[in-house]
């Protein structure tokens, strides 16, 4: 996984698509501490590493025990946006409006789950 927290570090994605919305989706001035940061999923990430390294994760519920698979599991994502080679995923997790996008590209060896 690649955690985008500067528009600086754009030149580390590869995928051009991916590259461009997320250019556009920096504001500027840009403030982690304030607008949040970017979750670039990649091959070989699991919901588990993702939580382990961000604190957060796609497939656990922020208000409820609940996980992806339980029968009373909702998503927290306020929006799922799909860009065509890859999803856009974003939970507000605080009052502020402070977001973690998880970008999710339709590639071999990404998690389904």
């Amino acid at each position: 996984m690649l955690i985008l927290k500067s528009p600086q570090q754009l030149n580390q994605v590869h995928q051009p698509e991916i590259g461009t919305f997320l250019h556009q989706r920096f504001p500027e001035p840009y403030d982690p501490e304030e607008h949040g940061f970017f979750i670039l999923l990649q091959a070989g990430d699991t919901s588990e590493s993702i939580e382990s390294e961000t604190g957060h994760s796609p497939t656990k519920s922020m208000f409820t025990d609940s996980s992806y698979g339980d029968a009373d599991f909702t998503p927290d994502f306020e929006y799922v946006e799909d860009h065509g080679g890859f999803f856009e995923a974003v939970q507000i997790v605080t009052d502020g409006g402070f977001a973690v996008v998880f970008i999710i590209p339709k590639e071999e060896g990404i998690d389904a789950e």
